[in-house]
């Protein structure tokens, strides 16, 4: 029972009580179910062993307070737990320890009273030698969230019992609700150290794990803590699962939670399933649990669940789901302090081509953690803006009412944000070429005075074909995705130069675009030029008359 193997102890202590029932056996039946959760059947065993008890033998009596306790219902405990001290004295090591566990162990603890009964005891333990009287101690201390008292009488067990696991465990869970999740594990390693098979170690690691996103060994140390505990606890099993999920195991997950189907009253199983289907790409199941889950539990709903809930819309890849989509990770977002949502929101936006939206959802994205933004964030910000600004005056939600000036004035903002972007990411990444390209383009674009004529686009298309060589030098397959773009820049290049009289560095780019495309039948005929047609019925030149 104090390696938390409470299944199998009652199994031993059912099989004792059987054997040779006794007030004692009955009390260490209790106790254990009383661990193990099982507050109905610790009551039977108690009233059992206390029908059998002595007048001085109250330990059951105060197994019923604990009961109580575990039932909130603390008027009733309190008047069993000091009616079993009062016939004791107050002078039974056993009865003060286990009446001031009892006060540790629900949510209606009092470690202030637990305190006050434990210290009795641990002066009537004047050789000091009762480790567990140091351990409840700590535990009520760590109830008070005082970890240094807590920590020093896990401390004082130690000396009594150098090699204790408990402690160890104790000592690693004070620094695990300090969120130290270094010093926790360390602790945690010693208690197992100490005995391998002490189970309430792995499930505290496995949460340690968990605060340091640690999540293949959280997963492995839960399973440990099952495996181990020989738990049957439905809720355990449900973090298990879930730890599994978080490790990247959906299948396993699955598998957990199939088993659990029928056995557990807990709608966070739908969640999870919810959580793995999404990930296993199963959106419609995916959809059907997290809306079941919070259909059930809606004051249980937290940020995941509409980010996972918004992913497998989206992965059904229709207007609606990206609609759905949209409208659940737009409630995640903001509370998302671990995934750029807006990132998912603008590209989705930026897939339905709703630029306008894209651009605010990228602009958030860059302004949640601005030092964290990518060459993408500003990519994507700088070609909806680019997008943006083509369709004005063309688009029916942007016509202007036909003001020529007013869609000027909007075109020059969107390609003026369109350029700041994408000079952003040249400035992150210098070697990538697309950024060159298409600040040509929003040059080419927004240049009312006419690009051929000032070549305002003419240094970045020049940049762009100086990069993308390097980027085709370096990975050969980058060439067929870069072809269009650099014919285009090939032929703006030539004509401007051609407009400028310098003929040389028109044909020197005529003639790389050839290469490149020697399909190309504009660049063949501006390279060579096909000789003009003879008008039919014209006479040759009449030969010179010679002497």
């Amino acid at each position: 029972m104090e390696s938390g193997r409470y299944t199998k102890a009652i199994k031993t202590f059912t099989g004792l009580a059987n054997s040779a029932p006794s007030a004692d056996n009955y009390f260490y039946l209790g106790y254990a179910q009383l661990k193990a959760g099982e507050t109905d059947a610790a009551k039977q065993s108690f009233e059992k062993g206390a029908s059998l008890a002595d007048k001085k033998n109250v330990l059951n009596n105060v197994g019923l307070g604990a009961v109580a306790l575990a039932k909130k219902d603390r008027a009733t405990a309190k008047t069993q737990i000091d009616q079993a001290l009062d016939a004791t004295k107050s002078k039974n090591i056993d009865v003060l320890l286990r009446a001031g566990e009892a006060y540790t162990l629900f949510e209606t603890n009092d470690p202030a009273e637990a305190i006050r009964i434990l210290e009795i005891a641990d002066k009537l333990d004047k050789k000091n030698q009762n480790a567990e009287i140091e351990m409840v101690l700590g535990d009520a201390y760590m109830l008070k969230n005082d970890g240094g008292n807590a920590v020093s009488k896990y401390e004082n067990a130690l000396q009594i019992t150098p090699n204790s696991a408990e402690a160890n465990y104790k000592i690693g869970k004070t620094f695990l609700r300090g969120k130290n999740y270094k010093l926790a594990q360390e602790n945690y390693e010693k208690a197992i150290a100490a005995d391998p098979e002490f189970a309430p170690t792995y499930e505290d690691l496995a949460e340690a794990f968990l605060g340091s996103r640690a999540y293949k060994n959280a997963a492995k140390n839960m399973d440990l803590y099952v495996q181990k505990s020989e738990t049957t606890d439905s809720d355990k099993l449900l973090r298990s699962a879930q730890f599994d999920f978080l490790a990247g195991d959906n299948a396993r997950a699955i598998q957990k939670l199939d088993a659990l189907k029928g056995k557990i009253n807990n709608p966070v199983i739908n969640r999870i399933y919810g959580w793995a289907y999404n990930n296993m790409g199963k959106s419609d199941e995916a959809i059907q649990s997290l809306n079941t889950f919070m259909q059930q539990a809606p004051d249980k709903i937290i940020f995941d669940d509409y980010k996972f809930l918004g992913r497998a819309y989206a992965q059904k890849g229709t207007p609606e789901g990206d609609s759905l989509a949209l409208i659940n990770l737009e409630k995640a977002a903001p509370l998302d302090s671990t995934e750029n949502l807006y990132r998912e929101i603008g590209k989705t936006y930026y897939g339905a081509k709703k630029f306008d939206k894209a651009v605010a959802a990228y602009k958030r994205a860059i302004a949640v953690d601005t030092n964290k933004a990518t060459t993408n964030d500003y990519f994507q910000l700088g070609m909806s803006n680019y997008l943006l600004a083509s369709r004005v005056g063309k688009d029916s939600t942007m016509l202007m009412n036909g003001d020529t000036a007013a869609i000027r004035q909007a075109k020059d903002m969107y390609y003026a944000a369109a350029d700041s972007a994408l000079t952003k990411v040249s400035q992150i990444t210098p070697d990538w070429s697309p950024a060159y390209y298409f600040r040509a383009s929003t040059s080419y674009f927004s240049d009312t005075k006419g690009a051929m004529s000032t070549g305002a686009p003419v240094p970045f298309y020049e940049k762009y074909l100086e990069v993308a060589d390097k980027e085709i030098a370096a990975d050969p397959a980058k060439k067929e995705a870069n072809k269009r773009y650099m014919m285009t820049a090939y032929k703006f290049l030539s004509s401007y130069y051609a407009n400028k009289n310098e003929a040389v560095k028109s044909r020197e780019y005529l003639t790389k675009a050839a290469e490149l495309d020697p399909a190309d039948k504009d660049v063949q005929n501006a390279l060579n030029p096909p000789a003009p047609a003879t008008k039919p019925g014209a006479k040759k030149p009449a030969a010179k008359a010679t002497k």
